[in-house]
């Protein structure tokens, strides 16, 4: 999750960074680590800023909504490099 933050994207050939906004990402990870939502906005803050993350990407994939719709733009991606 912090490809940019130690330079791992010197190893790849394609970034794709999945976004989502920044209250389903304070809830997510609440949710997922157990953490207070003060600790939790302290761990967003050392990261470098979803626009920028963004702006460098090759491929952005929104993820507000539910897993399945994940998916089926992770199909719609793999497919769209298929083809070329």
């Amino acid at each position: 999750p912090l490809l940019y933050e130690t330079g791992g994207e010197t190893l790849c050939d394609t970034v794709v960074v999945v976004a989502c906004s920044p209250q389903v990402q304070l809830e997510r990870l609440v949710a997922r680590n157990g953490l207070e939502q003060s600790a939790a906005l302290e761990m967003i803050a050392t990261q470098m800023p979803l626009a920028e993350k963004m702006r460098r990407a090759d491929h952005v994939v929104w993820n507000n909504g539910p897993r399945r719709i994940l998916e089926a733009q992770a199909g719609t991606l793999a497919a769209h490099w298929s083809a070329k």
